[in-house]
């Protein structure tokens, strides 16, 4: 197997991302393209990458391919990567070949494929999520970014027709507001008003690299229910990312 990419950047952003959170996820490259699974120990986040077989620009393939690979080892190769970089993955038997090719001079890394069986657990999601709401990535980003640090817990309050970001700390509530007036706000989909829903902060601060590099971002609420992100990333690449909500 061999399959060529020519936006190293996504590749730095989100195995970066998913790095700070799990340590080993599963590869899975078939006649449909690539898929990347992981999950955290403590069973909160879930992330799905995917890459349609359309996005390469080299993809050989004979049969399919389901590796385990050390996301934090991909993580500390991909941070040497720049925008402009090719990236081109080739799985062996026992190892995973990452090649980061740059104005025509390519550099090799070379990481062991990784034995473990807990990745086979990783679950198959299907949410029925009643509330919908899109974002440009660079509108979601500024707005966890400005109110991150402020608690460990932020919570979305589903409005009629808007949706807002609460922190609450020692100081008081933090609020953002995306509606559609401001512009902040491009879709929404609201069949909850009036209801909330609190996931931890961190969890949504591990991923502010994919989703300011994305085009859009969906966000998919219920009460009581995980959240879903939906990050449109540059060619056709996609990433899907689950939070539990926060027990009190």
């Amino acid at each position: 197997m061999r399959i060529t990419f020519a936006n190293a950047r996504v590749w730095r952003y989100v195995m970066g991302s998913i790095s700070k959170f799990v340590e080993v996820g599963l590869m899975i490259v078939n006649d449909d393209g690539l898929t990347f699974k992981a999950m955290d120990p403590s069973r909160v986040a879930l992330v799905e990458f995917n890459i349609p077989k359309e996005s390469f620009d080299t993809f050989e393939l004979e049969g399919e391919v389901k590796v385990a690979i050390n996301v934090e080892d991909l993580g500390k190769i991909l941070r040497s990567s720049e925008k402009d970089d090719r990236i081109s993955l080739e799985v062996s038997e026992n190892s995973l070949t990452i090649e980061l090719e740059r104005k025509g001079i390519p550099r090799m890394f070379v990481i062991p494929l990784h034995t473990g069986s807990e990745v086979e657990a990783i679950p198959e999601l299907s949410l029925d999520l009643r509330n919908k709401f899109k974002v440009a990535g660079t509108t979601l980003y500024e707005g966890i970014s400005s109110i991150e640090d402020l608690g460990d817990v932020l919570t979305f309050n589903i409005g009629e027709d808007h949706l807002s970001l609460v922190v609450k700390s020692d100081l008081g509530d933090a609020e953002i507001v995306f509606d559609k007036e401001s512009g902040m706000l491009l879709e929404f989909e609201v069949n909850d008003p009036n209801t909330s829903v609190s996931y931890g902060v961190e969890y949504l601060s591990y991923v502010k690299q994919p989703i300011k590099l994305s085009e859009t971002v969906d966000i998919l609420l219920s009460p009581e229910m995980p959240c879903k992100l939906v990050l449109n990333l540059p060619q056709g690449a996609k990433m899907n990312y689950y939070v539990a909500p926060r027990v009190e």
